[in-house]
Order: structure tokens, then C-alpha cells, then sequence
């Protein structure tokens, strides 16, 4: 018992030091956006009035952008007061489902109209659309693409479930990736992009397709079951995925695609979606027909912080503040150890620090330190050769920022 209080005070002086973070939360049947301030626990839950509909938040550095489906529009929203700057028409009868912010630009998924548009984000003019998949939802940029998650038509078994690829400079659609059934959620993790594919809400479970975005090909299938939500990743390569009827949370290892927690053992945890920092774990509990829950949570799932919001949520995302605190490093999603696992006496190569210098040490689970040493330039193999077979955190230093990432040796 003194052991956990003690833990529970170290996670809260360090939330308390990560620094004032933003969380936004659509609540749909409230028709409002509900902010919320970590640091001084500041719950505006009519921060903005918005439109029939509200589906997805999506935040940029001085505006909001609700998308609302009900109106086919795209809700600008100044960020500092919570005002309505403008409303802008995507297209009739298209039932806007999300957005992605990039270079200026709205990408805007259609779900009615099988297609895609793009819109100028300081005018609202729509400059461009193209057809797609059958029920577009989730966006995502990378590597110079824009990836579409089609969910499939649901009156035949969500037939034509996929992923679409359209080329941002040319607006051609390059490719068109099969995945599990009703794919709705993206996630990038370096060059692999994670597909959460919820299924058919019934008799077929959900299931994760990573991708390649090198080659665009699907390199592992990760059978979790249930109705799978969104995807995040924290910084111990564990990812995190939300349940999207709401009743419980499930877990994979993302470097092996090892299940922690899939459908006959899932955390009990009610999280209609999840996001994060180094620092906490922030779950939406939807708490159907009454107001929704918002908690933070440390890394042994227990409750730092709880917040009441508005009825039905349907999105929530979370804006962190930078800090020296953070345990994070470049973008850390570049940085990896391969071979991972390893077998006993074989090298291990740490890749991506992108000629950055510093340290790194490795851990035992028990917390105690076994090796330490320098890093430098964009490769270079790590003291393992020693160890026993068994489960290690190598932490990674770069001036006041690391990275733990976590690997395993076999015998």
C-alpha cells in the first residue's frame, strides 16, 4: 500500500510538471465542444455551440475545425475564446465524417459521397474532390500521401472495406489496400500506419492491419476481436485501443504485435477513445443516455483526474503543452531497436536518432540499472551481447528529451 501511494504521488507531481495540456471533446448529442485544462482542472463544456451533427474535432494552431455531418459543413472555431469565425459548405449530401489539417489545406472525408475533398482552410473554398472507396471515414498525411480508411458498405457485410492512397501533389489515386472490415481509425507509428478495423458489430471481430508506407502493402494482421476504436501509442510501444461501443480498453505490443489484452482478456476499462502523453493516459468514458466521463489515468490505470463532459461523445483530442519533463525525443516514432527480439549473444542495433548525440541506458523490469554508454550518429549497436534472456527498457538521451523504448532477447 505505501509503495502504491508513492507511486500514485510520483505520476502526479509528474503530470503536475508535464505542463498545462488542452483536451477537446465533441459531444454530439449536446450539439457543444467541451474544453478542458489540466492544469487548473477548467471544464467549459459549451466552449462552442456547434452544428447538427458534430462528428470530429480537429486542432490547429489558432483555430478549431469541427466537422458536422449533420450540416455538411466545416466549423471554424477561434481557439482562444471559442467564437465562430465561419461555416463552411463541403458539399450537399455528402455527411462530412472527419478531417486532416495539412500545409493549409482541409482534407475532408464524405462518407455518403464516396469521396474526398480538399479545402482551403483560411477561405473554406473547396478546390477539389476525389471519388474514393465506398464510405470514406479517417484520414492521415504521410510520406507525401494522404491515406483513407473506406469503411465499406454495411448492407453487404461491409463489402469493400479498404484503405485508399491518393498522391498529394498530383490528387491521382495511387492504390487501394484491403483490410479488415469496417476500417475507421489511423495511426502512424514511423513507416508503419496502423489500421483499426472495428468489424461488423456482431459476429466478426475487429482487427489492426499495419501498413507499410514504404511499399503500401498490409505486413501483419493483429486479431484482437471486438468493436475496435482508435489507436494510440505511447512511448513504450504499447498501443492503446479504444472500444467503440465504449465497455472496455485492449492492448497490443507494436514493435512485435505481441496481444496484451484482446477480446477474452481485455482491460476493464470503459474507453470509447484514448489518447496520451509520457505522463498519463486519458480515456473518454461515453456513459451512454447521460454525460460522458473524461479520466486520466497512470500507467497502472488508476485515476489521477476525472471530468464530466456533454452526452454522446464522438471524438476527443488532446493538444499537449512541450516540456523538458516529457519523456519524449525527436519524433519518436523514427527511432528503433532491431533485431527486436533478439536471440541471446546476437547485436542490437539502435536506428534513427538522425545524427543526434547522447546517452543510452538499459534497465532491467525491476528498475535497476545493467549498461550504459554514448550514442551518436543515425546507427549504431548497443552492449547486449551479456544478457540473459528476458524483457528490458533501453532508455535513450538526447539533451534534456529521451525515449524508452522496450525489446526482448530469447534464448
Amino acid at each position: 500500500m505505501k509503495n502504491k501511494l508513492g507511486m500514485m504521488v510520483l505520476w502526479l507531481m509528474v503530470l503536475a510538471l508535464a505542463g498545462a495540456d488542452t483536451i477537446y471533446v465533441v459531444n454530439s448529442q449536446s450539439r457543444t465542444l467541451s474544453r478542458i485544462d489540466t492544469d487548473t482542472d477548467l471544464v467549459q463544456n459549451s466552449f462552442c455551440i456547434l452544428g447538427n451533427v458534430p462528428n470530429k474535432v480537429i486542432v490547429g494552431d489558432n483555430y478549431l475545425y469541427v466537422v458536422n455531418s449533420g450540416d455538411n459543413t466545416i466549423q471554424k472555431i477561434d481557439k482562444s475564446s471559442g467564437n465562430t469565425v465561419a461555416t463552411h459548405l463541403v458539399a450537399l449530401s455528402s455527411n462530412p465524417w472527419d478531417a486532416v489539417l495539412h500545409e493549409g489545406y482541409l482534407y475532408i472525408s464524405g462518407l455518403f459521397s464516396s469521396r474526398v475533398y480538399k479545402m482551403d482552410a483560411e477561405t473554406g473554398e473547396v478546390l477539389t474532390s476525389v471519388e474514393v472507396g465506398i464510405a470514406p471515414e479517417a484520414l492521415l498525411v504521410a510520406d507525401g500521401k494522404l491515406y483513407v480508411t473506406n469503411s465499406g458498405d454495411y448492407t453487404q457485410n461491409y463489402a469493400g472495406s479498404s484503405v485508399s492512397v491518393i498522391d498529394l501533389n498530383s490528387w491521382a489515386l495511387l492504390d487501394t489496400i484491403e483490410v479488415g472490415l469496417n476500417p475507421q481509425f489511423l495511426y502512424l507509428q514511423g513507416s508503419k500506419l496502423h489500421v483499426s478495423c472495428t468489424g461488423n458489430w456482431t459476429d466478426l471481430g475487429g482487427s489492426v492491419a499495419v501498413i507499410d508506407i514504404d511499399t503500401d502493402d498490409v505486413i501483419q494482421n493483429i486479431e484482437l476481436g471486438a468493436t475496435l476504436g482508435n489507436i494510440w501509442i505511447d512511448q513504450h510501444d504499447i498501443a492503446w485501443v479504444a472500444d467503440n461501443a465504449g465497455y472496455y480498453l485492449y492492448r497490443y505490443h507494436s514493435e512485435d504485435y505481441t496481444i496484451l489484452n484482446g477480446q477474452d482478456d481485455p482491460l476493464a476499462v470503459a474507453a470509447s477513445y484514448v489518447a496520451g502523453t509520457s505522463s498519463y493516459l486519458a480515456i473518454l468514458e461515453p456513459n451512454w443516455g447521460s454525460n460522458a466521463r473524461v479520466y486520466l489515468l497512470d500507467e497502472d490505470l488508476l485515476q489521477l483526474k476525472q471530468y464530466t463532459v456533454g452526452m454522446m461523445p464522438t471524438d476527443l483530442k488532446l493538444q499537449a503543452s512541450p516540456s523538458s519533463q516529457e519523456d519524449v525525443l525527436l519524433p519518436p516514432v523514427q527511432v528503433s531497436l532491431y533485431p527486436n527480439p533478439l536471440n541471446q549473444g546476437s547485436k542490437l542495433w539502435l536506428k534513427g536518432l538522425n545524427n543526434q548525440s547522447g546517452t543510452y541506458k538499459i534497465y532491467n523490469l525491476k528498475g535497476q540499472l545493467l549498461k550504459q554508454g554514448l550514442v551518436e550518429g543515425d546507427s549504431m549497436q548497443l552492449e547486449t551481447q551479456d544478457l540473459a534472456s528476458a524483457c528490458y527498457i533501453c532508455q535513450i538521451r538526447t539533451g534534456t528529451k529521451s525515449l524508452s523504448k522496450k525489446f526482448v532477447i530469447l534464448k
